[in-house]
């Protein structure tokens, strides 16, 4: 799936959404995840290539607020985090998603034994079909 592609996805979601019904609208957002230990950052995760997705995502909802097809009633922005039980598992979990580790934090990371979180910031958006 490309980007793009998310205005299909969201107009079929909301094909499946009753009128008045309720959308959460989740995203990831900047600035970057940052893993950290003891309260310590030790790394930055670049982001990027899953904030292009959110953007994306962001922008396809945004249009449909603006036709009125949505209507927004909150936005709570906050933290998530993920615990790892150590660095490697934290490289490992990287790996296998959108973002990227820069290559001269990977072996510090997979010396870490310790446990490890990676905290990232996230928005939840209330919205309805008003229709």
């Amino acid at each position: 799936m490309q980007p793009e592609d998310v205005v299909d996805v969201l107009g079929r979601m909301l094909e499946a959404v009753v009128p008045g019904g309720i959308v959460l609208d989740l995203q990831v957002i900047r600035p970057n995840p940052q893993g950290e230990r003891d309260g310590h950052v030790v790394a930055e995760i670049d982001g990027e290539p899953l904030f292009r997705w959110a953007d994306a995502a962001t922008a396809a909802v945004d249009a449909r607020i603006a036709a009125g097809d949505l209507v927004e009633e909150a936005i709570d922005d906050h933290d998530v985090r993920k615990h790892y039980s150590d660095g490697a598992e934290l490289v490992e979990d990287v790996a296998r998603s959108k973002r990227h580790l820069p290559e001269e934090v990977v072996p510090v990371l997979e010396r870490i034994d310790r446990p490890l979180v990676v905290r990232e910031r996230c928005r939840v958006r209330v919205v309805d079909r008003d229709q």
